[in-house]
C-alpha cells in the first residue's frame, strides 16, 4: 500500500538489494543475540548537543577619540577575516570534512573591522576553490553574503572527474578590493581555507562499494567511510555532519550470526538520517525544525495486530523515522530501536526517499 507513494528510486533500490536478500529468510526471523543486538546503539553523531560549537568571536575594541594611529594600524586592512578556528562548513565548526561527489557545501568565515563607527563593507565577496592543491580559481556565479558575524556562501555541487578515487577541494572567500578609507588600507583579503574531500563512489571497492550498493540509487551523492580510528564508538554505523556515512566494517565482520540483510541495512538506515538532514537544507540551522517535526509525526505506540518489539531506552524519534524509511526498502528488522511502523508513519517516512519533508 505505501509503495505507491514512493518514486522509482524506492524500485531500483529493491533491485539492488534483492539479489542478496533472497537466502535472509522472512521478515522478523532470527534475532539470535537478544535485546542487544536488535536495538542499535543511538546515531548520537546526530544530535547538535554533541557538535561542538566555537562561540563568535568578540568585537574588536573601538580606539578611543583622538588617539594617533600608528603606521601598522594605518595600513590594516578595513575589512578582514578572523582566523580558521572561527570557519564553518554547512554551519558546524569544522575546517574539514568528507562528502560524496555531487554535494554541494555551504563555507562561512567570521569578518572583523579595525576602524570606524560603521565597518567598511566590500561590495562583492567571491568564492574561490582549489582542487587538489593547484591554483585558486573563482566560482563563477557564487557569492557570499554578508551577515552580522559571518560571510556565508554556498558553494555548487563538486563532481570528481569519472577515474579519480577522490578529490580534496579547498575553499576560501575573497573580497572585491575596497574603494573608501585610507589608500594604504584598500585592498581585498581573503580568508583562511577549508577543506572538503569528495570521494567517487564509482571507484568504490571491498566494504565502501559493499555498502554503498543498497544506498546508490536512494543517496547517489552520499559517501561511505569505513572507521578505522573509532569514530562509530560503540555503533556500526552512523551518520555525522562532519564525515558523512561511516560504518564500522570490522565489528561487523565479527558478527557472523548476523544476516547480510541486516549489515546492508545499516547503511539504509543511514542514507535515511543524510535524507533528513538534507531534506531540511542540508545545514545546522535547519536541525531543529526537522527535530521538532519527527517527534511530531514519529510516536510511541504498539502494533494493534500482535506483539510490538520493545521500545529501546534510547529510542528517539529521529532513529523511528529511519527505521520506518528502512523496512520501506528492506524490512527485516533483525537491528531496530523498537516500536511500531503505523501507516501514517510509513507516508511520511517514504517522503524522505523522495527527498521531502515528512
Amino acid at each position: 500500500m505505501h509503495a505507491r507513494r514512493l518514486t522509482t528510486a524506492l524500485a531500483a533500490a529493491a533491485v539492488v538489494l534483492s539479489p542478496t536478500f533472497v537466502a535472509a529468510g522472512p521478515a522478523g526471523a532470527g534475532q539470535p543475540e537478544g535485546r542487544t543486538a536488535q536495538h542499535r546503539a543511538p546515531d548520537t553523531a546526530l544530535m547538535t548537543r554533541d557538535v561542538p560549537q566555537v562561540d563568535p568571536p568578540a568585537p574588536l575594541a573601538r580606539p578611543a577619540a583622538g588617539r594617533t594611529t600608528s603606521e601598522r594600524a594605518a595600513r590594516r586592512p578595513l575589512f578582514a577575516f578572523w582566523g580558521s578556528k572561527y570557519n564553518r562548513i554547512d554551519g558546524f565548526a569544522f575546517s574539514t570534512a568528507l562528502r560524496g561527489s555531487g554535494t554541494s557545501v555551504q563555507v562561512e568565515a567570521a569578518w572583523k573591522t579595525y576602524r570606524g563607527v560603521r565597518p567598511i563593507l566590500p561590495r562583492k565577496v567571491f568564492v574561490q576553490a582549489r582542487v587538489d592543491g593547484g591554483k585558486w580559481r573563482r566560482l563563477s556565479g557564487t557569492k557570499g553574503k554578508i551577515g552580522k558575524q559571518h560571510v556565508v556562501a554556498r558553494a555548487p555541487a563538486h563532481v570528481v572527474p569519472a577515474g579519480v578515487v577522490a578529490q580534496t577541494v579547498d575553499y576560501r572567500l575573497k573580497t572585491k578590493k575596497i574603494k573608501k578609507g585610507p589608500r594604504r588600507a584598500r585592498r581585498s583579503v581573503a580568508s583562511k581555507p577549508v577543506t572538503v574531500t569528495f570521494d567517487n563512489q564509482a571507484m568504490y571497492t571491498g566494504d565502501q562499494a559493499r555498502f554503498y550498493a543498497p544506498i546508490a540509487q536512494l543517496c547517489p551523492n552520499a559517501n561511505i567511510h569505513i572507521d578505522t580510528t573509532g569514530i562509530t564508538g560503540d555503533r556500526t554505523g552512523v551518520f555525522s555532519w562532519q564525515n558523512g556515512i561511516t560504518i564500522d566494517a570490522a565489528t561487523f565482520a565479527t558478527r557472523v550470526d548476523e544476516p547480510e540483510i541486516s549489515k546492508l541495512g545499516t547503511s539504509i538506515h543511514e542514507c535515511a538520517h543524510m535524507k533528513q538532514f538534507y531534506n531540511w537544507g542540508g545545514t545546522r540551522e535547519g536541525l531543529p525544525a526537522m527535530e521538532a517535526r519527527s517527534a511530531a509525526v514519529f510516536v510511541a505506540d504498539d502494533d494493534p495486530a500482535g506483539p510490538t518489539v520493545p521500545m529501546a531506552p534510547d529510542w528517539v524519534p529521529l532513529e523511528h523515522a529511519a527505521d520506518c524509511a528502512k523496512e520501506l526498502i528492506s524490512p527485516e528488522r533483525y537491528r531496530t530501536y523498537g516500536g511500531y511502523c503505523n501507516p501514517a508513519e510509513y507516508a511520511a517516512a517514504g517522503l524522505l526517499w523522495q527527498n521531502q519533508q515528512y
